[in-house]
């Protein structure tokens, strides 16, 4: 959900957002479906990608609980 919003209001597919991070496809479908939560490292490139800071882009986590 958290990567999927930014993915959409940056306007990639997760093709282009992979590529732009070079985080992998399935990795982005994973953090997405909340199947894995991902390293720093990850997040930093996603958030570097989405054009978004960091603590933007994990904004809804904290606001889910």
């Amino acid at each position: 959900v958290i990567v999927g919003k930014a993915r959409v209001r940056a306007g990639l597919t997760i093709d282009q957002l992979s590529e732009a991070s070079g985080v992998s496809r399935q990795t982005i479908l994973n953090l997405g479906s909340g199947k894995h939560y991902g390293d720093l490292k990850t997040w930093l490139k996603l958030s570097k990608a989405l054009d978004v800071r960091l603590d933007e882009l994990l904004a809804p986590v904290w606001e889910e609980r």
